[in-house]
């Protein structure tokens, strides 16, 4: 999902440095306990859908995450009572590959992910939400007038910001959102790339005084990137669960989580439930409806 594994706060590091005349007390570490690493991202997008399944090391280790092969894979829709099984194929993925006209994702089923490894196994809930309405995609020249980075440089290539126009449905039912903005083919992933909101805004949106409200900035800014004459800018609004956008709200805080003002770290929450005496599974499970729209700067 994102470059940076959350595999934030599973130990206390406790390291007690005493005054120049005294002497240093180091405490060994605990490297932590083994991980499962669920990553469970579905949409309604007719193209393969891709289930991860990893393991960490330790705490400390700087390789990469080991994908775990042997897994069962199902996704049941409990709404109309259908399993999907995913099937592996190489690093920790699981694929289940959709037709031309199929989906296994729709709008208000409720869906149930079931994965048994090595004797366990982990389940995890969540709902499909409604999608949002996008108007177009706007392009603006970024010649620095905006605040966005210094003047343009007339030596130098034309640079522009794309601008999103989506809608909300204003009723009583909040809804949240994240939405993922794309270069040509490249997906902004990055810790600070992560763009979530409530109804559009920054925040629930109680009277339904009109049919729909428009996104506002900072999210209709699509993270203040560049493009250049001939990038495909591509955005795709999932619409996420309460649970899920706390779950991104949270893993973003941890990940940013430094300095001065830093608070104590703590354990990204998961979704998936885990039996007891077995390897503990972190992550999380979604299925989103996605809007989706695309612009070519000319």
């Amino acid at each position: 999902m994102f470059k940076k594994n959350f595999k934030i706060s599973f130990l206390f590091i406790a390291i007690i440095s005493l005054s120049s005349c005294e002497d240093v007390v180091q405490i060994d570490l605990d490297k932590g306990s083994p991980l499962i690493v669920i990553d469970a991202f579905i949409n309604n997008l007719r193209e393969d859908q891709v289930i991860k399944i990893t393991s960490n090391s330790d705490y400390f280790s700087t390789s990469n995450p080991t994908g775990l092969s042997g897994a069962s894979v199902i996704l049941s829709d409990l709404t109309s009572n259908k399993d999907y099984t995913f099937n592996y194929t190489t690093d920790g993925k699981y694929v289940y590959a959709l037709g031309v006209n199929d989906t296994i994702a729709k709008t208000n089923h409720n869906y149930k992910l079931t994965i048994s490894l090595n004797g366990a196994t982990y389940i995890a809930n969540t709902t499909q939400k409604r999608p949002c309405g996008i108007d177009s995609i706007s392009v603006i020249l970024n010649d620095g007038s905006f605040g966005f980075g210094p003047p343009q440089d007339p030596n130098q290539p034309k640079k522009y910001l794309c601008v999103l126009f989506a809608k909300d449905k204003v009723d009583n039912e909040t809804d949240f959102y994240w939405i993922k903005t794309y270069r040509n083919d490249t997906l902004f992933n990055s810790p600070g790339d992560l763009n979530v909101n409530v109804d559009g805004t920054g925040g629930e949106v109680e009277v339904a005084s009109t049919d729909s409200v428009e996104f506002t900035a900072p999210s209709t800014l699509l993270g203040f990137k560049d493009y250049y004459q001939n990038d495909i800018c591509r955005v795709e609004v999932n619409s996420i669960t309460r649970q899920t956008y706390n779950f991104f709200v949270q893993a973003q805080a941890q990940i940013n989580n430094g300095g001065l003002f830093a608070t104590t770290p703590e354990n990204v929450r998961t979704n998936f439930s885990s039996p007891k005496d077995k390897t503990k599974a972190v992550g999380w499970f979604s299925i989103s409806s996605v809007a989706t729209k695309s612009v070519q700067i000319k």
